[in-house]
């Protein structure tokens, strides 16, 4: 039984949901929170499935009314609103993430530049992908609302203002993946080591 898969994915679903409480709020309604560098890490050091997972698991615990999403709100609402599609953004930028670069190896080395590269690249990636379905959501849900809005006004309201946030999460995010990954794994296959044994 992969029990510490587990852990670490309930460990990230609760990260993402403490990151609620650092939220600065913006006119454009959308928030700068912590949530998606915890979404981000959790594909970059458990991988696709497990960090996708946690994304996921902190989903389903903010739709049933819990407090977990930005400014300490829950319920299937937020979800449905204007910042729903940043949601499922934290999910495909994990996803993307966990999936290039593979499940965490003892192997990998925090130091090796090529390493390190590949981790900026794709986690730079995975941060554009947040907004993927989050900006077309809004304008899809503020549509709906009567308050139509253009794509470069969508933009100034949920792409631009957090560009300085989201280069500085993504610079945190380089080297505690490279770190964290092959501590990680170095749980992980023991207790895998454990159970065939």
């Amino acid at each position: 039984m992969n029990s510490k898969k587990y852990v670490f994915t309930a460990l990230f679903a609760a990260l993402i949901s403490i990151g609620c409480v650092i939220a600065v709020p913006l006119p454009g309604g959308v928030p700068i929170t912590v949530q998606n560098l915890f979404a981000i890490l959790a594909g970059g050091i458990l991988g696709s499935f497990y960090g996708g997972a946690s994304v996921l698991v902190w989903m389903i615990i903010g739709a049933v009314g819990i407090p977990v999403f930005a400014n300490a709100h829950g319920g299937l609402a937020i979800i449905l609103g204007p910042t729903g599609g940043y949601m499922w953004g934290y999910a495909l930028g994990s996803l993307f993430l966990g999936l290039v670069l593979g499940r965490p190896k003892i192997t990998e080395n925090k130091k090796d530049i090529k390493f390190i590269l590949k981790i900026a690249i794709l986690a730079l990636i995975a941060y554009v992908l947040v907004y993927l379905p989050g900006i077309p959501y809004f304008m899809h849900v503020m549509a709906g609302k009567g308050k139509p809005q253009t794509f470069e006004n969508a933009l100034k309201l949920t792409f631009i203002p957090f560009i300085p946030g989201d280069l500085i999460k993504w610079l945190i995010t380089i080297p505690l993946t490279a770190t964290l990954r092959p501590i990680a794994a170095r749980y992980l296959e023991a207790e895998e080591q454990e159970n065939r044994n």
